[in-house]
């Protein structure tokens, strides 16, 4: 088949380029158009591997040319698609910020602080959590990709709350991000610490994917759940590593055999059983590494979950959705 025409916007952010490096190698897409929010004199080359080259050259964005493109892949910063995306003609938008993540437009503004611009198109918005929603997203042409940390929550709970494996109170859900998942805006934002040889908490209480994780998880769910999360950033770029703490009557084998039972055709997703796990393993991957333990406390089990924030949590996550869309190899270009 021709190759698919693709326009990236946000292309010089962290996910930006990763979304060019691996649509560049991808057989059947081809990059036609790069739009950044900001100058578009910034020398795209220099974060990217010397194999890129002939890239087109940075625009602002531009509706008419984005509407030539087959795909719009948009890796803007949260509330700023919502203001062109209904003027958008390209057969599918895959998004990468909040702003379709929530069949209820209410809970986006109240979270987020906008006026949402383009409500009349959520109705067609899918949730692209790949192994969930793989079905929906086939058939979608408006794909709100999810965030870091809720695909590193939501992709180890949803197969226990599914089958009913565990208590709905209490579940606990403690994540660690590189500082990358923060985007470029955390070198000049007072609001995050140094992070030189320093962990941080942060958002405890308000931050935005505290709905995400809840509407989503309580989808699976005969209850709306409250997920207690705690995010920290850590000293390193890239990586995500999330512990999950659930109650349950069953035992640790029950446990296992759930998950990997759910995830047994999913060749992105690891189960492993009473393993560490760590974020070294999944760096540069669109892989999600699991791992069951028991507690030493009575009847609660510590699930971890590892993963690229900037590839399974954001363009890996995107590049697969767009190879489901598109019947491709779900593989294909990221691995």
């Amino acid at each position: 088949m021709n190759k698919l025409d693709i326009a990236i916007a946000g292309a010089t952010g962290f996910v930006g380029l990763e979304l060019i490096k691996k649509i560049y190698e991808h057989p059947f897409a081809n990059i036609k158009y790069l739009f950044v929010k900001d100058s578009i004199d910034e020398d795209i080359y220099k974060n990217l591997p010397k194999k890129i080259t002939n890239l087109p050259k940075l625009k602002k964005i531009d509706l008419n040319l984005i509407n030539e493109c087959d795909v719009f892949f948009s890796s803007l910063p949260h509330s700023q698609l919502h203001k062109i995306a209904k003027d958008i003609s390209s057969e599918v938008v895959i998004d990468l910020s909040a702003d379709f993540r929530f069949p209820n437009i209410k809970t986006y503004e109240k979270w987020y602080n906008v006026k949402h611009e383009s409500s009349s198109i959520q109705k067609n918005a899918v949730y692209g959590l790949s192994e969930i929603y793989r079905e929906s997203i086939k058939n979608s042409n408006l794909i709100s990709c999810p965030g870091c940390y809720p695909t590193s929550i939501l992709i180890p709970l949803i197969p226990l709350l599914k089958n009913k494996i565990i208590e709905l109170d209490n579940i606990i859900a403690d994540s660690k991000s590189g500082y990358s998942g923060a985007g470029k805006k955390i070198n000049n934002n007072k609001d995050y610490p140094n992070l030189d040889e320093n962990i941080a908490i942060y958002g405890v209480g308000y931050h935005r994917h505290i709905p995400e994780i809840n509407f989503y998880s309580s989808q699976f769910s005969d209850e709306t759940l409250e997920i207690s999360f705690s995010p920290h950033l850590i000293p390193t770029f890239r990586g995500m590593l999330s512990t999950i703490y659930v109650k349950s009557k069953k035992n640790i084998n029950q446990i296992y055999e759930v998950i990997n039972k759910f995830y047994k055709n999913d060749e992105f997703i690891k189960i492993f059983k009473s393993k560490m796990i760590n974020t070294d393993q999944v760096i540069n991957t669109n892989n999600v590494n699991i791992s069951i333990n028991s507690s030493n406390i009575k009847d609660q089990f510590v699930i971890s979950s590892s993963i690229d924030n900037l590839l399974k949590g954001a363009a890996g996550q995107a590049i697969q959705n767009f190879n489901i869309r598109f019947g491709f190899d779900e593989q294909l270009g990221l691995v």
